[in-house]
């Protein structure tokens, strides 16, 4: 698992010339930290890049945390007209493949003038049915005495769920926005439909740029860059490790 990264990590400090040298050689002969230096102020604006993709992941991630356990808490604990059929519904979209989607909500798109927009990317990705789908599970797992207890005392609805289930939530709402903020970061299909220009271009796509037709590019100062892109969600998981840990074992352990 290590080996790749430590590859990425020493192309970064070599040579372009020796990258793909045979037998591979770990360590480079001559460590140029300029790579680095060269990666951020080329031709593509990786830095630039690196904004858009976390803004985009952040408001995709708050969207997410905030719009799934209200639709997760209603189909766990609330009755309404045509719960199960719209759950149903819901759960079919999963298997529903992106390509599938794209072409109309390209259009949807074009038509609100959203093309090359962040928000081409944000407004479709603050709700899914995978993160409603998590939460529901979640909720449903709360016991139902604690529901009712609320209700006797004379909490609405709305109160229950934000005073009692949600806190109670915590950890799965948090592992559900690392989940989502490391899938919009790393997302590249989507993007490459949406923004064609280096300036409002993700990261992902920024990298692609540097690599440039038929993978001709730097391929050093590429690894550099990709190092570069794997330290915020590096850093994003390892800050929000103990919480993963915690909805994993809160799900397993009853009792």
């Amino acid at each position: 698992m290590i080996a790749p990264f430590l590859w990425m990590f020493t192309t970064s400090l070599r040579d372009a010339g020796h990258a793909y040298d045979l037998p591979p050689q770990w360590l480079p002969a001559e460590w140029q930290w300029s790579n680095y230096a060269d990666a951020v102020t080329g031709p593509v604006p990786i830095l630039k890049n690196m904004l858009n993709s976390a803004v985009i992941a952040i408001a995709v991630s708050i969207g997410m945390i905030i719009t799934a356990p209200m639709a997760g808490y209603a189909f766990a604990k609330l009755e309404f007209p045509g719960k199960n059929p719209v759950f149903v519904g819901l759960l079919s979209s999963l298997m529903v493949p992106a390509q599938v989607t794209i072409i109309p909500l390209f259009l949807l798109m074009r038509t609100f003038g959203l093309l090359d927009n962040p928000l081409s990317l944000i407004l479709p990705g603050i709700t899914g049915a995978l993160g409603v789908f998590l939460l529901r599970q979640f909720f449903l797992g709360l016991p139902q005495e604690i529901i009712d207890a609320a209700r006797m005392d004379g909490a609405g609805a709305w109160q229950t769920y934000r005073l009692i289930a949600l806190p109670l939530a915590k950890n799965a709402v948090s592992t559900l926005g690392v989940i989502t903020f490391l899938g919009s970061w790393n997302a590249y299909f989507a993007p490459s439909i949406f923004l064609n220009s280096t300036e409002t271009a993700t990261l992902p796509l920024g990298l692609v740029f540097m690599l440039g037709p038929y993978g001709a590019g730097n391929v050093a100062q590429v690894m550099a860059a990709t190092t570069i892109a794997i330290a915020p969600a590096l850093v994003v998981f390892l800050v929000a490790q103990r919480w993963i840990i915690a909805s994993l074992t809160q799900s397993a352990v009853k009792g």
